[in-house]
């Protein structure tokens, strides 16, 4: 059994499936990287993925086209991003608070919709939901493990891996990542040098929304055409934690998404085996704390004693 299951860890298949689990957890965090780094804590990251995840199958609806149903996904992402902003921006309510709020009404109120518009409930599958195409590059069909793993995915794939390294560019190699951190770090600072702090934190609340939408819109549009109630169950606090845990750095987020990515894989590849489904269900979730559990030893310094 040990030794199938090591097959399985280390099969080409889990690490394609990993490249590609991986990617709705990086639009999200590289959008919400900003936000986060700007001192802005926005915690409805499940939210807005719940939420895109419903529209974006609506748009590719009401369209026929996967591109609409991105929009729609990325309006529906922004939309709830400008609620929380106007929540804690503008009337200055706890940030906490309003993000659980919205974190807790989505699976009622898109179930709500899912029955109202579709007349259906759990599942939303219809033929007119059109999903994204797979793309194939002819110049990888030589290339032998690579192309196994790399080629015939949907161009949502490829766009979440360069967007890896431009948010990485726009962080710490332009002047908007530097306000944006400046204003983490030290906010009346940033105030006193110019900066108009509540304007980068609409910005970075905008990016969060919009490419957080693309992340529930990858859900169901990257070849299920399906929407499932509380679809993205748990991805939204994976992708917090992946900032968190990165510290804003988009190189270091993308590690983490990817080790997540590998632990959703995992789930996958070993449910063919005759193991208990609970104790696979959980790998995603003790690899959060495996990767809190290291970040804490390297954050924890020993105590003196003091002899008196």
């Amino acid at each position: 059994m040990l030794k199938e299951i090591l097959r399985l860890a280390f099969s080409v298949s889990t690490f394609a499936s990993t490249f590609r689990l991986a990617c709705p957890l990086l639009f999200g965090s590289m959008g919400g990287c900003y936000n986060s780094a700007s001192g802005c804590a926005n915690l409805s990251y499940e939210a807005v993925m719940l939420y895109s995840c419903f529209f974006s199958v609506l748009g590719s609806y009401i369209s026929g086209s996967p591109w609409v149903g991105l929009l729609f996904g990325m309006g529906i992402g922004i939309f709830i991003s400008i609620i929380f902003g106007t929540m804690s921006l503008v009337f200055h309510s706890n940030m906490i608070i309003a993000a659980i709020a919205l974190n807790s009404t989505a699976w009622a109120v898109t179930t709500l919709l899912m029955v109202i518009i579709f007349g259906v409930r759990g599942t939303v599958y219809n033929e007119r939901i059109v999903s994204f195409k797979p793309v194939h590059f002819k110049w990888m069909e030589n290339l032998g493990i690579f192309n196994k793993i790399f080629n015939d995915n949907v161009i949502l794939v490829y766009i979440a891996f360069c967007l890896v390294i431009i948010a990485y560019i726009v962080m710490y190699h332009t002047p908007f990542g530097l306000r944006i951190r400046g204003i983490g770090q030290n906010e009346k600072a940033a105030q006193t040098a110019g900066v108009d702090v509540n304007k980068y934190r609409w910005i970075s609340l905008i990016l969060m929304g919009a490419f957080t939408g693309i992340s529930g819109t990858f859900l169901t549009l990257s070849g299920i055409s399906m929407f499932v109630e509380n679809m993205p169950a748990g991805k939204g606090f994976l992708t917090m934690i992946s900032i968190t845990i990165g510290r804003f750095n988009p190189l270091l987020i993308f590690l983490i998404c990817l080790l997540f990515g590998y632990s959703q894989a995992l789930v996958l590849v070993l449910g063919t085996l005759s193991l208990p489904t609970q104790i696979i269900a959980m790998i995603p979730y003790v690899a959060v704390i495996i990767v809190l559990f290291i970040d804490g030893l390297k954050k924890f310094k020993g105590v003196a004693d003091i002899e008196v």
